[in-house]
């Protein structure tokens, strides 16, 4: 084959290449876009021995996203309260949650993350 006929078949690899990759980002940036507009969340962002807030604020009877954020170190988080038991991990990082009644919910890490592991508490406070 002549030089001509690789240098078309290089550039039309190359094109078929470049349309793949901008539909996938497409179709990916639709999907995503649709997860993050489904209405309210509240997310957990856990670190070493701590919580991103001392206290979480939401609305009674609303359906909603929870998901924990880890930042850094190992960790897993119960919500406990008014007959609610909510367990967040790793591979089970949210979870469409109703909380029905309100009043002041427990978070606590289940995992031992090392010494400060028994203060790594906050609330979530139901309205």
């Amino acid at each position: 084959m002549s030089r001509w006929t690789y240098f078309i078949l290089f550039m039309a690899a190359g094109i078929f290449g470049f349309v793949a990759l901008f539909m996938t980002v497409s179709e990916n940036a639709d999907k995503n876009a649709g997860e993050t507009s489904s209405g309210p969340s509240l997310k957990l962002v856990a670190s070493n021995f701590k919580f991103d807030q001392p206290e979480y604020t939401v609305k009674a009877g609303e359906k909603m996203k929870v998901s924990l954020s880890i930042k850094e170190g190992i960790h897993a988080v119960k919500i406990s309260g008014n007959g609610v038991d909510i367990d967040l991990d790793k591979q089970n990082a949210s979870k469409e949650v109703t909380f029905d009644k309100p009043g002041t919910y427990t978070i606590q890490c289940t995992l031992p993350c090392g010494a400060g592991h028994a203060d790594m508490v906050s609330k979530l406070i139901v309205q």
